[in-house]
């Protein structure tokens, strides 16, 4: 039921996605995230990206020669 008496008066204000990621609000509860993930420090997240843009890191990454999987758990319906 859409009457004065159960709507603001208010109209609707939208914002844009980019906007409500840079509000205060959004950010001080983004950084707040962090206190209640076991998440990794900066510092462990900078290493490891790091070492990720390594040749090693590549190395290891390519030498993997066949991706295995098993049919009775895919998505798709066999022979789909």
């Amino acid at each position: 039921m859409t009457t004065p008496e159960h709507t603001s008066a208010i109209p609707l204000q939208v914002l844009d996605h980019n906007d409500v990621f840079r509000d205060e609000v959004y950010q001080k509860q983004f950084e707040g995230k962090r206190e209640f993930e076991d998440g990794a420090s900066k510092e462990e997240v900078e290493r490891v990206l790091q070492w990720s843009r390594t040749w090693e890191y590549r190395e290891k990454n390519f030498a993997r020669e066949a991706l295995t999987v098993n049919p009775a758990k895919a998505c798709q319906p066999l022979g789909a």
